[in-house]
């Protein structure tokens, strides 16, 4: 028996990949294909806008297009295709806060092409109409800033980029004449006791809020433990000391929360990252900020590849959450995949909220604004960067179809059960013939009989053998496939091999070969350009073996360099 169970372990493992509707990671999560659609192209190619639905109404605004030029355009899908319409002003890098009157403010983004400099002017739009209107401008000119309406109607604004950072209040009220025309204005608040760009903003109660945030007005790295508060003194976020909120540029935080105004529960949530870049999701209810339990960490790692995760959008209808993420080599290659982590945090297990990764194909754009929750509860990602570049924005529109279904996050699973089982049943047949004929021809080839530790050591052993000899960590791309191939055998043996032996990530492990490289390049020669050791070393850009090198070491090149 135990031969059998042996012999049909190794050939489902060599099952062939595409036949895996759903995988399940190391750390038990399902991975399911994702089902797109590409929807009719935008009129005009841009980046750095802004997007949201509004009347029922998809609506792009703004942001820069071919040679990272602004445009003062705006754009709104019906019957299948774009419809143009002229703004009042250019913004680009700016704030779209949709308000609960059905009309959408829009104000500030860079005042120059190359997203230079910042800019004052606000303006309404009427999706009524399919009108523009300006009124005036913020108290401050602003560019990478955040904005969320109170139950005043009231909206909250915070952030900057290359500028000074403070609160202010957008409001539109009747106008005191008694005419019953509406008057807009902007008031200054207060200082802040942290100036950041591109803040979280999170209601705490029906007209307070809180700012949080870890990235600098000149995107500098924050690491902090005060929130800054609408209402009130500045207070300190325990969770914040090990947990910073992900820095991911733009992003809706209406679009994060998951409470109830009803029972005045204003819960959000955010993502958050700790010191060794694991990624998890926080619970945000008012100061008090703790991990939302999850049946297994966040995965890290997708199809051959790092994960770069940049927001969430809650689907408050089936209490389902999405954490977006992207390739973590976006910068490198022409086309990335798309992940989408389904966070099911109304019906948790008993470990907590069930996941679903969900993956796409390659796809030659990078998310130039996040995507926007359709009324059937899927995802829409409009516009974006060709090879991500700010001077080659896209014209491209892409429905992830996510859906409502309620056992949406299983499906894969409940799709292949029956004939995964058929295969099952087949293969054991297949295992008792071959068993059998083994018995009958004992000069047959067999494998020697040692026991799952020794072959896992020993495969352990070639690994590290072909990775020292070939070098094979010294290529940028290496993947899975590249090592299975070198030692004639399948990927699944390599990753369970790495995980269970070195007790850690593919990823992870060729970048302790490529950290142990760079460090003999460092001793080797103190004045050889960086740039070249981490290309000679197997890294694709500086930032990634700058952060690897510190995770590894707990010190930057430099810092090592010096204690050695």
């Amino acid at each position: 028996m135990r031969k059998l169970t042996r012999c049909l372990f190794s050939v489902l493992l060599l099952l062939p990949q595409t036949m895996t509707a759903s995988e399940p990671v190391k750390n038990g999560c399902p991975v399911v294909k994702l089902q797109m659609e590409q929807l009719p192209d935008l009129n005009i190619p841009r980046a750095g806008h802004v997007s949201f639905i509004v009347n029922g109404e998809m609506v792009v605004a703004g942001g820069h297009t071919d040679g990272f030029v602004p445009t003062p355009t705006a754009e709104y899908y019906k019957n299948g295709k774009w419809h143009t319409m002229q703004m009042t002003y250019i913004h680009d890098f700016a704030l779209s806060v949709v308000l609960k009157s059905g009309k959408v403010l829009l104000a500030g983004g860079s005042e120059q092409p190359t997203g230079i400099g910042q800019t004052y002017t606000a303006e309404l739009y009427d999706p009524q109409t399919h009108t523009f209107m300006g009124f005036g401008n913020m108290q401050r000119k602003r560019a990478g800033f955040s904005g969320l309406e109170i139950d005043s109607g009231q909206v909250v604004i915070a952030g900057n980029w290359y500028h000074t950072d403070d609160i202010e209040l957008f409001q539109e009220k009747l106008s005191e004449k008694g005419d019953h025309s509406l008057r807009q204005s902007f008031t200054y608040i207060k200082d802040v006791a942290v100036q950041r760009s591109c803040p979280y903003i999170f209601r705490m109660a029906g007209n307070d809020a809180l700012i949080i945030g870890n990235c600098g007005t000149k995107g500098d790295s924050l690491h902090t433990t005060i929130a800054d508060r609408l209402r009130g003194d500045s207070v300190h976020i325990p969770l914040f000391k090990t947990w910073q909120p992900l820095f991911t540029g733009a992003h809706n935080d209406a679009e994060s929360f998951i409470g109830d105004e009803a029972k005045n529960d204003y819960t959000y949530l955010l993502p958050v990252q700790n010191a060794t870049g694991q990624v998890a999701v926080a619970r945000v209810c008012g100061t008090d900020i703790s991990l939302l339990p999850t049946a297994y960490p966040v995965p890290m790692e997708g199809i051959g590849k790092k994960i770069y995760y940049l927001y969430i959008v809650a689907d408050r209808q089936v209490g389902r959450a999405y954490l977006v993420g992207v390739e973590d080599d976006f910068y490198s290659n022409a086309e990335v995949r798309y992940y989408v982590l389904s966070i099911d945090y109304v019906h948790p297990s008993k470990d907590g909220a069930l996941m679903t990764l969900y993956y796409t194909d390659p796809l030659p754009v990078m998310p130039g604004y996040p995507s926007v929750l359709t009324p059937e509860g899927n995802l829409l990602m409009t516009g974006g960067l060709i090879n991500s570049s700010n001077f080659t924005p896209s014209k491209s529109v892409y429905l992830f179809r996510v859906g409502r279904d309620p056992v949406n996050d299983h499906a894969g699973i409940s799709r292949w059960l029956v004939p995964l089982l058929i295969l099952v049943a087949l293969l054991l047949a297949c295992a008792y013939l071959i068993i059998k004929y083994r018995k009958r021809c004992p000069t047959a080839s067999m494998e020697p009989e040692i026991s799952d530790t020794d072959t896992a050591k020993a495969l352990m052993e070639r690994i590290s053998k072909v990775m020292e000899e070939q070098k094979l960590y010294q290529n940028s791309e290496l993947k899975l496939q590249d090592v299975a191939a070198a030692l004639g055998t399948n990927r699944r043996f390599i990753s369970d091999c790495i995980n269970s032996q070195a007790g850690c990530s593919f990823t992870q492990f060729v970048n302790t070969y490529r950290i142990e490289h760079a460090k003999r390049l460092l001793l080797k020669n103190v004045n050889q350009k960086m740039a070249d050791i981490y290309h000679q070393s197997g890294f694709a850009n500086e930032t990634t073996f700058f952060r690897t090198f510190k995770s590894v070491t707990g010190m930057t090149p430099k810092e090592w360099l010096n204690k050695s």
